[in-house]
């Protein structure tokens, strides 16, 4: 799972020269994938805490690896029993084209494509987004502009803005991306009218072996008073060969 969970990226890299352009930025980061998890298996869990209080926890695995040069990752959940089984492929696209996104259903025993029209929906009732997945909001590497380098966390980021995906709930997109690590420290986002819609934080970074990853994030949903809080609970290096990024893998459980 790339952001949401969409969206959404990380070895520890030396800073980027001043001049750097905001497309070479993102691609740095995106090829990291959203956490840092890329080359990992993840145990993560998710809590959805609605405006009236009412809590939903989800855990699942997500692995993810390059394939053929490009970004691919599993989420398979676990628990609770009534999403068990249930698992997202996400497998990035070319050329700038939307990312591959398909969906298995353990009760229906069938796998199905998330079509691009449904990308601004809710990923698993959460309150990240399909489209989040693919991080920068849908938003082409071309289309983002860099900002003033600001600080999150008491760490210098760097500061990109674009417009979101033509097939996402999304305005505009602002991507806050630490300069050491790489991985995105904050992104706000605006719906088409302009108004704030989400806002994606990393709480805690966490170090394993030769990287950071953020340990603990949270999506906020500015509209609606709902949040999904994300925890890493537990991290190892991906065992997983890439015929395991396949849909015919995704049926097979």
């Amino acid at each position: 799972m790339r952001t949401v969970i969409a969206a959404l990226w990380l070895l520890t890299l030396p800073a980027l020269a001043a001049g750097e352009s905001a497309a070479e930025i993102s691609k740095k980061s995106r090829e990291k994938g959203a956490l840092n998890l890329t080359g990992l298996t993840a145990q993560l869990k998710l809590v959805t805490t609605s405006k009236d209080g009412k809590v939903k926890e989800q855990v699942l695995a997500s692995s993810a690896r390059q394939v053929g040069g490009k970004n691919a990752s599993i989420a398979r959940f676990s628990q609770p029993a009534g999403v068990a089984g249930v698992a997202v492929l996400t497998v990035e696209g070319s050329g700038g084209e939307a990312d591959d996104i398909a969906l298995y259903l353990p009760k229906l025993k069938r796998v199905r494509k998330v079509a691009k029209s449904d990308r601004g929906k809710a990923f698993m009732d959460t309150d990240f987004a399909y489209a989040d997945i693919a991080g920068n909001g849908g938003s082409r590497d071309d289309q983002l502009k860099r900002l003033p380098d600001e600080k999150q966390l008491d760490r210098p980021c760097y500061v990109l803005e674009g417009p979101g995906g033509e097939d996402t709930p999304y305005g505009t997109v602002k991507v806050w991306i630490d300069q050491q690590t790489f991985v995105p420290m904050q992104v706000t986002y605006s719906d088409k009218s302009g108004a704030p819609l989400k806002k994606y934080r990393t709480l805690s970074l966490k170090a394993f072996k030769e990287r950071t990853v953020a340990a603990e994030s949270v999506m906020e949903n500015l509209q609606t008073g709902s949040k999904t809080q994300m925890t890493v609970l537990s991290l190892e290096d991906c065992a997983l060969g890439e015929d395991a990024f396949t849909e015919r893998a995704l049926e097979r459980g």
